[in-house]
């Protein structure tokens, strides 16, 4: 490509040349035709060299600077072809030369072909070389910027290039060097090296008299030493310095291969540049200076030893701006500031370089040596602190809400620790230093800082303003430099170099002094961060090391600033303020000790700020590194993460706080952009999860690294944690105070934990947490919460290897504290807790019998009732978490056990003695004596507490015995079993807690089912326990007991042998049952006996004492029926219903048997029944219902005879009537299940016999209306429902018996109908809540039934006259009471709805008995009793004033008047003829003025016989006197009224009366001598003696009054026929001329067929009182009917009396 290149710059050249310069152009074309057969070989380019430069020669010469720029163009591709050799360069340099003032483009391309020739022709040496060099600096000196740096760079690279000869150079060396050394040295070196030992030499020459001027000159001849190859006078010392620095930054390694550069350097160089510097240099020289000297720092340390020392030397007096040693006495003259800082920055750059310090070190600090490092760290660290002022105080530091300013405090420190010396001065240099610094300082910052380094800044002619913190800012770098470095080199090997140790241990001192100042100073958050990370760097460093008095220091320093001890003790004094609720922003300065510095009350609470948090975190992190080998210090990292998580529980961090910005203490005129210290984003890392959560997660990450930890260091930190442990609760002040349970206050054994507290009086105080705080917040212990967490990651190391790694000093720590006399009860509990947890895994990992013993081991310490502390509830406590702990560990381990029993059970049933877990009073003087912390009301506790503390103790301890009941009872053997259920016993005798009573009562029925099939001795022993608990003094005890105990004897009794038998019931159940209270459990054992013997009576006859058994039953069961209370004699008459209902099977195998127990039972139920009379406790309806199930069971066994019978039937009546209990039930609407059970016995019984079940029956049915069902607590009701029909099904069986009729059983059951029929309306309620018909109506209904079948078989038996007179009395009496039945305070409709109910059956009463009055032992009275009671029942209304002669008073219509017809006409019916002669005795009932026809009652028929006459006669006479009352009573009333009323209408009901009678009297036809005459004549008496219508005699007066009355009468409508009936004959003339309208509507009626006689008016709708159908026919329109009047009616009897008396 550099041929192609050559020939078209050729080519350009003839082109531009070709007119004015022809020369030029024949050359160019010359050289051209050489090219143009294409690449020339470098031999054959070196042969034609003379043709190819001819052009370029040429061209030069024009100073056309055109051409000229073509020429050194094509000059320059001809060089890169290695056509231009050595012998040709002066001629090319000379022509370059004359070139060199042309155009600044023509100078740059002299210079690139300058270097090219430099570059391809690598045979240049001396005179060329330097005139080639001379080109370069004359073009470097131009005037035009870009000429002269570019020549500075051409000649630089020039330079590089002589000095590359020296490595890639194949010469032989051939040149002789002398080198006057001491001693002088020969040498032979190739002439390229020659070169760059001239070169070098050259440089430092000109440098060291040369000026900053810009002038360039030749040698003098005057001049003693001149320069070999650059043949200048002088040179720019910056750009010699510059050559310099490249030649020894580049050529780093030839230069240490090549002695004689060595020589140059150690006697050209290091006393130029110590002597620049001394001349106090300007700043650009004074930079490029300390840039050589980094650069022999750096690189040729070991090869210039004594040089390197003194610019280390120089260097740190330069940046400390101290005198010299020569000056030590004179004036002290400061350094230039920006000196000072260039110094620092070489400085900067040393300790930046690990590798560097390692290779110092090891030169300079040996014992004699000059300790070139440990000054460097030493001066760095004072520097820092040189104006404190500068740098402030950092108020984050101190945490938030205290005063930033440090208070010297013998608390305030770390350094209390063994650190040694030098740590001790350096915190007092700290802290000396701190007390003079003020709050205002800018601090260190981004504003501390420059853009670019000074160093770097060589473009600079005067140096630019640094910033006043600048200096301080490059030494903390410096120091944090070191840190670093020592870190990554030990972290990043195996095993760490001996310089970094030797390097770590002699810095710590200085280190620790400026990085804990400079931590507490005002940084910025990046500066903070890498003071923060070099600290933390440094402490792990020597961690690594094995340093542990640096390390230690180190972790104090972290320590003081992570968690303040003043910010403790102000948190806790915030937290115990009593007005912190008002004022609980204040906390006063006398409090944190600042009163004295003036400091005032800090805002808001106390907290740990931003910077502290890192400052923990960086904590963690370090002991989390260093956990193998942390050793003791272990204890004083956890006090600050103890006291750390006390101020982070005691006020919680913003969970924003990584994101919130940090206040930068600093002027905002000084604040520049972000500088490279702090990330892109403003926040360091070390910022980042600052937030309570994280804090807390990073420290539980340490804590989870136990894990990796080997047994020693394992053992050390356990021990640590357990030493703080002790320490906060004051454990080694009061080893003493712990009570051993051996002796009265012996001195308690050291445990290893106790042996790990500090020897002094007190608990120290560095954390600034004293013990009263726990005490009174009840905060949980940091110490026990952690030992929990590393003995659970630990665990199986804890288990499986030996105890004295960690198990006994976490158990022994953890009972100490648990039963320590005075710690807080929070702080025993969580102790106690711990342990459990502990041990509860501890038997789950390891399934040894060691391990178990291990654990019951501590297990029975933790439940020991000694010590007695100063709080009772606390030692309860700790041993209910023992016992819960047990509980726990049978839970999960329980099937593993393999040893323990014998001390679980001994554990267990130290619960339950009480006496032994009280101390007694000895005991507590005894205490108070030994212990004089304790007062005495302390040691004398009240017995309620320890109540208390019993019985949650026995809570707790039973889930355990339980747990071991239900799932292990098949792992004991028989002494662990008969321990188990001693242990039952004393759980169930406990008095604590009644339900663990019973559960433990409960449990022992579990044992008894794993006991009773293997051993009986056992089972026995069972059953004697569960015997003395059922002799408790408690209820429930009681009965839980019994009822386990006769569950057993249930479940088991089918396998007894007979003597076992024997023994369960004459010492186990005999006995408890005469040890019972009558309460529940007496009820409870009584049931319990009775279903014994129901489930065995069959094996228990068979024993030889049963008689002597089941009597004594008996009378057991009879005592608590007649005198214990009525709930035990109910429980005792279930009892005996049980064994009764075993008798059936019993009778089947063993009869005899069953008969006696059966007799002897119906000789106890007598007693009983006779014990009702008695006026003991009542009995309830409980104990009746109970006494009728035996009555029912004995009914159906037993054998009866009518003693018997009697006997039953008496008590059954005696307990239905039974009035004395103190309950009842509702017995309205349905009975009560005593009456029930009784009725049900009664009615169904098939032994009892008709005549008892219908007599008890019968009073059953009464006892609604009689007796005590009137008080309100029986009714009796529901039973009257349900006998009354009861007792019409019994009769309608047995009506024909004669034994009913002769033994009055009949005569009572009508009395039982007849009472709620006479009552009525009077009755009670037949519901309360249902809808049920009326009692009355149930009594009638089922009464008509009863009557027919009594009726029609009394008149057929022969049965005492008294017995028939006394039926047939109760018969009219009942139908009395149906006609006479008080309906006055009854609603109308109601009256109407009963009168359609009743008229029916008064039909069915009236068929039944009417044809049967006449029968002659029906007594006279009893007809005549008959008849007054259908008078009574007839009267149809009732005057409402009561009045003699006649009244104008409206007449008042009674109720029912369809019944009072009925009445009216059974009258009429018993008094008329009945044999078929007349035909008018109309027994139909009328309404409306045409009331009166009706046929027959049916009694009549054409043959009679004589006894049936007799019988009607009798009838007839017996109630003709009450019909003639009646009668006369009506007909009578009407004409007195009629007198007084004149023309004033009667009401409705007194015309329908009149003409009814009327009709009666026209139409009656009466036995002959049944009529008494009253003073008749002697032809009146034989008229009344032979005339059937004598009844008309007596009322003559009367009907001739009516006949002859002026005042209206009534009338009434009739067929034809009907006329005819009335007046013996059919009318003659036309129906229609009869008829007559009355006007104006009056006495308008609807008339019935007159056949029937029934006619209804428009007032009143009539009453049936036939025996027939009445069927009613149409009027049509009327004009077939005739109107008859009253009067008309009343001359027709007149003519009848006349037609009688003959006078017609």
């Amino acid at each position: 490509m550099d041929h192609n290149l050559l020939v078209s710059e050729l080519q350009s050249l003839v082109l531009e040349s070709k007119r004015r310069n022809p020369e030029v152009k024949d050359a160019g074309e010359r050289a051209l035709e050489l090219l143009k057969g294409g690449p020339l070989s470098k031999e054959d380019a070196v042969a034609h060299s003379g043709e190819l430069l001819a052009p370029i020669t040429l061209g030069c010469k024009t100073k056309v600077a055109k051409i000229v720029g073509i020429s050194i163009a094509a000059l320059q591709r001809l060089v890169a072809l290695g056509g231009v050799p050595t012998e040709a360069l002066p001629g090319v340099l000379q022509t370059l030369t004359s070139v060199a003032n042309q155009a600044v483009d023509i100078q740059l391309k002299i210079l690139q072909t300058l270097l090219s020739i430099l570059t391809f022709n690598r045979d240049v040496h001396e005179d060329v070389l330097g005139q080639a060099l001379l080109l370069c600096f004359k073009l470097q000196d131009s005037r035009v910027s870009v000429v002269s740096s570019t020549a500075a760079a051409t000649l630089r690279q020039a330079v590089m290039v002589v000095f590359d000869r020296i490595s890639t150079s194949t010469e032989t060396p051939s040149v002789p060097l002398h080198l006057p050394s001491d001693p002088p040295v020969e040498l032979t070196i190739t002439p390229s090296a020659m070169d760059a030992f001239s070169l070098l030499s050259d440089l430092c020459l000109l440098t060291a008299s040369g000026s900053g001027g810009s002038g360039l000159s030749l040698w003098a001849t005057s001049e003693k030493e001149k320069p070999k190859i650059l043949r200048l006078s002088s040179l720019h010392r910056t750009f010699g310095l510059e050559l310099i620095e490249s030649i020894l930054s580049g050529y780093e390694e030839g230069v240490k291969k090549r002695p004689e550069l060595l020589f140059l350097m150690r006697n050209s160089l290091a006393p130029l540049l110590l002597k620049l510097q001394a001349e106090k240099p300007t700043f650009p020289i004074a930079l490029r200076v300390c840039r050589l000297i980094f650069l022999l720092i750096r690189s040729f340390s070991e090869q210039l030893p004594l040089e390197v020392e003194t610019f280390l030397s120089v260097l740190i007096r330069l940046g400390m701006d101290a005198e010299g040693e020569e000056g030590a006495g004179a004036k002290k003259d400061h350094v230039i500031p920006w000196l000072r800082v260039l110094a620092l920055e070489i400085l900067r750059g040393i300790c930046g370089d690990i590798t560097l310090l390692q290779k110092l070190f090891n030169q300079y600090e040996q014992p004699e040596g000059p300790a070139l490092f440990s000054k460097l760290v030493s001066s760095l660290g004072r520097l820092v602190s040189e104006k404190p002022a500068l740098l402030g105080i950092g108020a984050q530091m101190h945490g938030v809400g205290v005063p930033s300013t440090d208070v010297p405090s013998k608390d305030a420190g770390y350094f209390d620790m063994g650190l040694g010396m030098v740590a001790s001065a350096a915190s007092v240099g700290v802290s000396t230093v701190s007390s003079m610094m003020g709050t205002m300082g800018g601090g260190l910052g981004s504003h501390s800082g420059l853009k670019l380094r000074l160093i770097e800044q060589h473009d600079k002619a005067e140096a630019p303003a640094v910033p006043e913190t600048y200096i301080y800012l490059l030494a903390l770098q410096s120091l944090d430099a070191i840190s670093e470095g020592i870190f990554n080199t030990t972290a990043q090997s195996t095993e760490a170099p001996p310089a970094i140790k030797g390097m770590a241990q002699s810095a710590w001192p200085a280190l620790l002094a400026a990085l804990s100042y400079c931590i507490g100073t005002n940084l910025s958050d990046g500066l903070f961060a890498e003071a923060l990370g070099a600290l933390q760097d440094f402490t792990i460093a020597c961690g690594l090391l094995g340093l542990n008095t640096p390390r230690d220091a180190f972790l104090a320093t972290l320590g003081k600033y992570a968690v303040p001890p003043p910010v403790v003790s102000a948190m806790q004094t915030y937290m115990e303020a009593p007005n912190t609720g008002r004022n609980s922003s204040v906390i006063g300065a006398e409090a944190l000790g600042l009163a004295a510095l003036g400091v005032g009350a800090p805002i808001g609470p106390p907290g740990l700020s931003e910077r502290n948090l890192a400052c923990l975190k960086s904590t963690v992190t370090t002991a989390r590194v260093l956990s193998g080998s942390l050793g003791e210090a272990w204890h004083d990292v956890l006090e600050v993460l103890q006291n750390a998580n006390f101020l982070l529980a005691a006020k919680k961090v913003n969970p924003n706080l990584a994101r919130r910005p940090t206040v930068q203490l600093q002027s905002p005129s000084l604040g520049g952009p972000r500088t490279s210290m702090e990330s892109t984003d403003g926040r360091h890392e070390a910022f980042n999860d600052l937030d309570a959560e994280s804090i807390q997660s990073a420290i539980n990450v340490l804590f989870d690294g136990t894990k990796e930890l080997d047994d020693k260091a394992f053992s050390t930190f356990v021990a640590a944690l357990c030493r703080l442990s002790s320490e906060m609760i004051g454990l080694n002040n009061f080893a003493t105070s712990i009570a051993d349970p051996a002796g009265p206050s012996p001195p308690s054994p050291m445990s290893p934990t106790m042996a790990l507290s500090p020897s002094e009086g007190g608990r120290r105080r560095t954390s600034g947490l004293n013990i009263s705080h726990s005490i009174k917040s009840g905060e949980r212990s940091f110490s026990l919460t952690k030992l929990r967490t590393i003995a659970t990651l630990n665990l199986p190391r804890l288990v499986n290897c030996d105890p004295e790694i960690g198990w006994n000093v976490i158990t022994q720590h953890l009972l100490s504290v648990a039963r320590h006399v005075t710690a807080p009860s929070t702080i025993r509990m969580q102790a106690s807790d711990t342990l459990g947890e502990i041990l509860l895994a501890a038997v789950r990992i390891g399934k040894e019998s060691r391990v178990q013993h291990q654990v019951f081991g501590v297990l029975v310490r933790q439940v020991d009732p000694n010590p007695i502390s100063s709080i009772i509830a606390t030692d309860y406590d700790v041993r209910s978490a023992g016992y819960q702990t047990l509980n726990q560990i049978l839970e999960s381990s329980g099937h593993s056990l393999e040893v323990g029993w014998q001390t679980i059970f001994n554990m267990l049933n130290a619960v339950c003695k009480n006496k032994a877990n009280k101390p007694s009073e000895s005991t507590s003087v005894s205490m108070n004596r030994s212990e004089s912390s304790l007062s005495a009301s302390e040691a004398q506790r009240p017995t309620s507490l320890y109540s208390k503390g019993d019985a949650v103790l026995v809570r707790i301890a039973f889930p355990s015995l339980n747990l071991i009941c239900t799932d292990f009872l098949s792992s004991l053997d028989a002494d662990a079993m008969r321990q188990c259920i001693t242990c039952l016993g004393c759980f169930g005798r406990q008095e604590e807690d009644v339900n663990i009573t019973l559960a433990a009562i409960g449990l022992l029925w579990n044992v008894s089912d794993a006991v009773q099939g293997t051993d009986k001795d056992l089972w026995l022993c069972l059953l004697t326990e569960l015997l003395e608990l059922g002799r408790d003094s408690r209820l429930e005890v009681r009965s839980s007991a019994m009822q386990t105990l006769f569950r057993c004897i249930e479940l088991y009794g089918s396998s007894l042998s007979p003597q076992l038998w024997e023994d369960v019931l004459w010492k186990v159940v005999f006995p408890l049952l005469d040890t019972t209270t009558p309460d529940e459990s007496q009820i409870l054992a009584l049931t319990s006996l009775g279903t014994i013997f129901n489930s065995f009576l069959q094996p228990l006859s068979a024993l030889d004492s049963f008689e002597k058994v089941y009597t004594r039953l008996l009378a057991r069961l009879k005592q608590s029926f007649v005198v214990e209370p009525r709930q035990c004699c109910t429980a005792a008459l279930k009892a005996l219903e049980r064994v009764l209902l075993a008798v059936d099977l019993l009778a089947e195998t063993n009869p005899p048997t069953a008969a006696s127990i059966l007799d002897s039972t119906w000789l106890t139920f007598v007693e009983m029944g006779e014990a009702l009379n008695s006026s003991g406790e009542p009995y309830t309806q409980e104990n009746l219902v109970a006494l009728v199930r035996i009555a029912s069971l004995l009914h159906e066994q037993l054998t009866w005879n009518p003693d018997r019978l009697r006997q039953l039937s008496t008590i059954l009546r005696g307990i239905m009537t039974y009035t004395r209990s103190p309950e009842y039930r509702p017995d309205v609407d349905v009975m009560s299940p005593l009456q029930s059970s009784i009725c049900e016995l009664v009615a169904s019984s098939t032994k009892l016999g008709p005549s008892i079940v219908l007599s008890d029956l019968a009073e059953y049915a009464s006892l609604a209306y009689v007796g005590d069902a009137a008080s309100g607590k029986l009714t009796y009701v529901a039973v009257s429902k349900f006998a009354m029909p009861r007792m019409k099904e019994v009769f309608a069986r047995n009506g024909e018996d004669k034994e009913l009729y002769e033994d009055g059983t009949v005569e009572s059951v009508l009395a039982a109908y007849g009472i709620p029929i006479k009552l009525k309306y009077d009755c009670p309620a037949p519901s309360r809540y249902g809808n049920d018909q009326p009692l009355w109506r149930t009594a009638m209904s089922n009464f008509a039934p009863v009557l027919d079948e009594v009726v029609a078989v009394v008149g057929l038996l022969e049965i005492p006259s008294a017995r028939f007179e006394a039926i047939w009395s109760q018969i009219t009496d009942i139908l009395s009471g149906i006609l006479l039945a008080d309906s006055d305070n009854t609603q109308p409709e109601q009256i109407e709805e009963d009168e359609s109910f009743v008229l029916p059956l008064l039909d069915r009463f009236k068929a039944s008995i009417a044809t049967r009055l006449g029968d002659p032992r029906v007594p006279d009275h009893t007809i005549e009793h008959l008849g007054e009671t259908l008078r009574k029942a007839s009267r149809l209304y009732r005057q409402d004033v009561p009045s003699r002669g006649g009244t104008t008073a409206p007449a008042i219509s009674d109720a029912q008047e369809r019944m009072r017809y009925w009445a009216f006409n059974f009258l009429i019916a018993l008094s008329t003829r009945g044999d078929g002669k007349g035909s008018g005795s109309g027994t139909g009932t009328g309404t409306g003025t045409g009331t009166g026809a009706g046929t027959g009652i049916g009694m009549g028929r054409a043959e009679v016989d004589e006894h049936g006459k007799e019988g009607s006669k009798k009838v007839a006479r017996g109630v003709m006197p009450a019909l003639m009352w009646r009668f006369e009573d009506s007909i009578k009333a009407f004409l007195e009224d009629a007198k007084m009323r004149g023309q004033m209408p009667f009401p409705r009901v007194r015309e329908e009366e009149l003409l009814f009678v009327l009709r009666q009297l026209a139409t009656l036809r009466v036995w002959p001598e049944t009529v008494a005459p009253a003073q008749a004549s002697s032809v009146l008496s034989a008229a009344y003696s032979t005339s059937s219508r004598s009844h008309l005699f007596r009322f003559y007066p009367m009907l001739l009054d009516l006949s002859f009355a002026r005042c209206p009468l009534p009338s009434m409508w009739v067929f034809p026929s009907e006329q005819a009936r009335l007046f013996g004959r059919y009318p003659t003339s036309d129906p229609s001329s009869q008829m007559r309208a009355t006007g104006d509507g009056e006495d308008t009626l609807r008339i019935s067929t007159g056949s029937t006689g029934s006619v209804e008016g428009s007032g009143s709708s009539g009453a049936s009182g036939e025996s027939q159908p009445h069927a009613e026919v149409s009027a049509g329109d009327g004009g077939d009917l005739i109107e008859v009047n009253a009067r008309d009616i009343a001359r027709r009897c007149l003519e009848v009396i006349g037609e009688e008396m003959g006078l017609q």
